[in-house]
């Protein structure tokens, strides 16, 4: 698939990368580190994730699935949630690559990738829904570029805003495609979704139905494997989920949009 050739491609730009981020961290003023540091760094953080942002945005709707009735059941499930979403530090983008992949992701700038050998195991457009609302979550906490922040450093976001961030950013998404978050923050998330669905009409149980599939009766499966072990406590999380549909007072809205003519778009689920 190209973006993860183009990934692979922007690994091998590192190396050089590091040598300039390393210059950047020898020239950086010990002043700022300590003068207004928290401020600073959030508006590095800002900077940062807008250039992140605008390199990942071309990747990504290279490969990302552009049939209408895709685009159009994509839009149907976001806007249902969209009334109960946090403060997002820029616009939602969220794209389907049509791919055997079993994973969804939230990269830095609110994009998220929901590949189609996870859509394969979903059985309505609620439990996608409540995949999605677990990724925005991950944005309204801007774990992504926390995540950046934590491994690379703010020396290298600073080499970023620069213009010379190309290898950081590869080195970004091969991470959270294929590393994930914390599992403090898999759970943060998933209690933002399931309050985000309980106020979009949806229960809250979708979540829980959503993990139950993806994992399947084959727990051996790789694919499978890999998500399970990049979104850690499995069997927590879908007690958690179970917990806040039994507190929910509400009642369920189903969406509007014909699941079966949606996955036939997907020549992995075909």
């Amino acid at each position: 698939m190209r973006i993860l050739k183009e990934v692979l491609l922007l690994l091998s730009l590192y190396a050089g990368v590091a040598l300039g981020v390393f210059g950047v961290w020898r020239l950086w003023p010990e002043s700022k580190a300590h003068k207004g540091g928290s401020q600073e760094d959030a508006s590095l953080l800002d900077r940062a994730e807008g250039k992140v942002r605008d390199l990942l945005h071309r990747e990504v709707t290279a490969d990302a699935n552009d049939e209408a009735v895709v685009k159009e059941g994509l839009r149907k499930v976001q806007e249902r949630l969209a009334p109960a979403l946090g403060k997002l530090s820029f616009p939602l983008e969220s794209y389907i690559i049509d791919s055997g992949t079993v994973n969804a992701v939230c990269l830095p700038g609110n994009i998220i990738l929901v590949y189609s050998g996870l859509l394969r195991r979903l059985q309505s457009p609620e439990e996608l829904a409540a995949i999605l609302a677990h990724e925005i979550a991950h944005a309204v906490h801007r774990d992504p570029m926390q995540a950046l922040k934590r491994e690379l450093g703010l020396a290298a976001l600073f080499a970023m805003v620069g213009g010379r961030g190309d290898g950081v950013t590869g080195r970004l998404m091969h991470r959270l495609v294929s590393s994930g978050f914390s599992r403090q923050q898999e759970l943060a998330a998933d209690e933002e979704a399931l309050r985000v669905l309980a106020a979009s009409d949806i229960d809250p149980k979708a979540l829980g139905d959503a993990l139950r599939r993806i994992r399947g009766d084959k727990a051996d499966d790789p694919g499978v494997l890999q998500y399970i072990s990049t979104h850690p406590g499995f069997d927590e999380r879908v007690q958690l989920s179970e917990k806040a549909s039994a507190d929910w007072p509400g009642k369920e809205r189903p969406i509007d949009l014909d699941w079966k003519q949606f996955r036939a778009q997907f020549r992995v689920i075909r």
